[in-house]
């Protein structure tokens, strides 16, 4: 059968407007303010099946149902200099030279330069990796002409994002809120009694509970958009699962819009050693709870947070005694909110590789144990981990064939300033502490920290962490294509020019 490419988007009915029958915003006439345009869009980028979703080594199906639809959800805003893109999409990660062809789509879609568009991926473990030089598990080794064509079309959907955001913008305000959800999440990091750190529980270890949302509402009240920022890996639902989904961010998003109107938006954050309190669940179902837990937590910490600057007004008011009223009303003239980014491309420097001599020793270990594990029947849940560490020492081989391995990879840090709230976008599945250093660090009222952006470029851990090691930091960089683990001064790299960038966001105004 020949392979079938996803069809266009469909946008379906026009997306709620919640505006209030009474109060302060139906009462008052629109203030005078600088201008600032804000729309909003989804898109459904669920792919024909059967394809390999990817994130779970061990898993050796392609999925033939589909437990969630994945959609592609995001933002434009624009003031009178200039303007912003932000889309989320439902995917494990986009690879590098993949991204950067989604996003010059999407910035020639809005006539936009493509360092103002910002694109992040979910990281849930049951959907594609568009563009990855291996597969990280699978049904087959080799891409299918179904996979690829789902990568032909998915630019087009992205766009379709950014366009329909962009016709529909209307004069806007954004203000956020950080909330909080404890209980949700841990630190994965786990020390086992024989020295070993492996993925499991670290109740000792740092976790970031914080919820920073951002509330974009029209001037009658009218929810355009909620952003929403969480740093934890979406695998609630584990590999034995054969199904595509969003995990816990597809109820998150259907929570919010409920409570709020509008298009939801989740940003994953530093999600990089915290997994669910309750993971890899064999069946589908515990994502909901987690999802609804997080969305009500978001919609809760921006439900008071009012765009628009307000003052209180004291009417008399009479009948057998007199009686003072009080009302909120919008001040006359509202601040100005600016809509600015900036972004620096960084060298992150990676750790000494193996020699060729030590790779060729591991190679042929490694199809030994290969050629065992087929002999004695084994299926693709344990050959597949073994398949995983073959293709890396493959493709360094040929890689140190044509001239020296590389010893940094170059990484972008964006950031974008948003009336008084902000959003950075980093390129990696970046440790707990680092995003939450950054947001502490930020002159901006309420931060959203968000890891896997653009193409994403593998582990970045804390320096007190390498001496433990264990997966992320000193095994992860083989799903990357890295010859070596990043050095432990990337996450200072990191960190600092994030806070440099925004900071002089801040600085402008």
């Amino acid at each position: 059968m020949p392979a079938m490419a996803p069809t266009a988007p469909e946008y379906g009915p026009p997306l709620p407007v919640v505006k209030p029958s009474t109060g302060l915003l139906a009462m008052a006439p629109s203030p005078t303010m600088e201008p600032m345009l804000a729309g909003a869009a989804r898109v459904d980028i669920t792919p024909s099946l059967p394809v390999d979703v990817l994130g779970y080594v061990r898993r050796s199906v392609a999925p033939r149902m589909i437990n969630d639809p994945l959609l592609a959800t995001g933002v434009y805003l624009e003031d009178e200099g200039s303007a912003v893109v932000i889309i989320a999409a439902d995917l494990a990660n986009l690879a590098p030279g993949y991204a950067d062809d989604v996003r010059g789509r999407v910035a020639r879609s809005v006539d936009l330069a493509p360092e103002r568009v910002l694109l992040n991926s979910s990281h849930t473990h049951a959907a594609p990796w568009p563009g990855a030089s291996v597969k990280l598990g699978g049904e087959t080794d080799a891409w299918t002409e179904r996979e690829l064509a789902y990568w032909e079309v998915l630019p087009e959907h992205f766009a379709s994002v950014a366009m329909h955001a962009r016709e529909s913008a209307r004069n806007a305000r954004i203000s956020g809120a950080v909330g909080h959800a404890p209980d949700l999440a841990v630190n994965r990091r786990e020390r086992t009694a024989d020295g070993r750190t492996i993925l499991g529980w670290n109740p000792d270890g740092f976790v970031d509970d914080s919820v920073p949302t951002l509330r974009i509402d029209d001037l009658e009240g009218g929810a355009i958009a909620t952003l929403v920022g969480f740093g934890c890996h979406p695998v609630v639902v584990g590999p034995d699962v054969p199904a595509a989904g969003s995990d816990f961010v597809g109820p998150l998003r259907r929570r919010v819009e409920e409570l709020r109107g509008g298009v939801a938006v989740f940003l994953q954050g530093a999600a990089g050693n915290v997994l669910p309190l309750e993971a890899f669940f064999d069946r589908a179902g515990p994502e909901v709870a987690m999802g609804q837990r997080l969305g009500l937590e978001a919609a809760h910490a921006v439900a008071d947070a009012e765009p628009l600057v307000t003052s209180v007004e004291r009417l008399p008011f009479g009948s057998v005694t007199p009686i003072s009223l009080y009302r909120r009303v919008f001040e006359d003239v509202q601040p100005a909110q600016v809509v600015g980014v900036a972004q620096e491309v960084v060298d992150l420097p990676l750790l000494e590789a193996p020699s060729v001599a030590e790779m060729e020793t591991e190679l042929a270990e490694r199809e030994a144990e290969l050629a065992r594990r087929k002999a004695a029947g084994e299926d693709r849940v344990t050959t597949n981990p073994v398949t995983y560490h073959i293709a890396w020492l493959r493709l360094m081989m040929r890689t140190a064939a044509t001239g020296p391995l590389p010893t940094s990879v170059a990484g972008e840090i964006w950031a974008a300033r948003l009336g008084d709230c902000a959003v950075v976008g980093t390129p990696g599945e970046i440790f707990g502490e680092i995003g939450s250093a950054v947001r502490e660090a930020s002159p901006a009222s309420t931060t959203i920290f968000a890891g896997y952006c653009g193409g994403v470029l593998g582990y970045i851990a804390t320096p007190e962490e390498y001496p433990f090691g264990g997966y992320e930091p000193a095994v992860s960089h083989r799903g990357y294509g890295h010859p070596a683990p990043f050095s432990p001064a990337v996450a200072g790299i990191i960190r600092d020019t994030s806070v440099k960038l925004l900071e002089a966001l801040f600085a402008e105004t």
